[in-house]
């Protein structure tokens, strides 16, 4: 027995095979904020310039040694990553100079750096304690960190990529807010 069904001559006005519901995508916490901040500014362009909130972060950590990225990820086993850390930590604090006088643009990476380094204490830094694994490491940073930053940053700026993301990472490490040894 076959089920056909002939709609050749017939009138309808809305056709639709599969669920006609249509649901929103659901928006990570970091996307709603940068969409929050860019309403904000565009309220009241007077708000503050340099915020204190990102100073924070563009300041050494003052209650741990400044030893930088590359002796930080050696000392946490994480030879591997060096070179690279480097670079993309750099690339980020380019950025981060070239947009310092853009009240947009400082909100929203007080607000990113805020969400990475809560995320790395969370849930990379349990990992490193209990001796996981590199692999088990990176995996837990790709899809706690830089996939759901990226989602929520790139619809605020479409030239920000994967690279910028583990650069604020990577910059975040630089200035002692976050730890990779045991």
């Amino acid at each position: 027995m076959t089920n056909k069904l002939d709609i050749n001559k017939s009138t309808f006005t809305d056709a639709v095979m599969g669920d006609k519901n249509v649901y929103p995508e659901v928006i990570h916490p970091l996307e709603k904020a940068i969409q929050s901040i860019k309403e904000k500014i565009q309220e009241d362009p007077e708000l503050d310039g340099i915020i204190e909130e990102l100073a924070e972060y563009t300041t050494n950590r003052p209650d741990r040694e400044i030893i930088g990225v590359e002796e930080k990820l050696i000392t946490g086993g994480r030879e591997d990553t060096v070179e690279n850390a480097v670079y993309l930590k750099n690339k980020f604090e380019r950025r981060l100079a070239k947009n310092q006088l853009s009240n947009v643009e400082q909100h929203v990476y007080a607000h990113v750096l805020g969400v990475i380094e809560i995320t790395f204490n969370q849930y990379v830094r349990p990992l490193i304690l209990n001796g996981s694994s590199k692999e088990e490491i990176d995996a837990i940073i790709h899809k706690e960190i830089y996939e759901p930053v990226y989602k929520a940053i790139v619809g605020f700026d479409a030239s920000i990529n994967m690279r910028h993301v583990a650069g604020m990472l990577y910059f975040l490490t630089g200035k002692c807010h976050l730890v990779w040894s045991e």
